[in-house]
């Protein structure tokens, strides 16, 4: 893993965290098929597959680019849903 990885998973963090708000405040946490509820396991399951990856050593060339953009379109996606009624 590189030294930014910890930099790199802050969008993830913070779209997590927006999504669980949307979920709770917005929603009323009534149904796990929520697309905020599903798009927090998302943003998990991306950040997790980050970690396991960097660990194993198993990151391929320019994949924290990928992994980087996948997280601020999720960040981006967390704040516009956010706003939407």
């Amino acid at each position: 893993m590189t030294n930014t990885s910890t930099i790199l998973l802050a969008p993830f963090i913070v779209a997590f965290l927006v999504f669980v708000l949307r979920f709770y405040s917005r929603e009323g946490a009534s149904s796990m098929t929520r697309p905020s509820f599903l798009l927090a396991l998302l943003t998990v399951a991306i950040a997790g597959a980050y970690l396991i990856l960097g660990i194993a050593g198993a990151l391929p060339p320019y994949s924290t680019i990928g992994f980087a953009v996948v997280g601020l379109i999720l960040l981006g996606t967390a704040i516009l849903r956010m706003f939407m009624i």
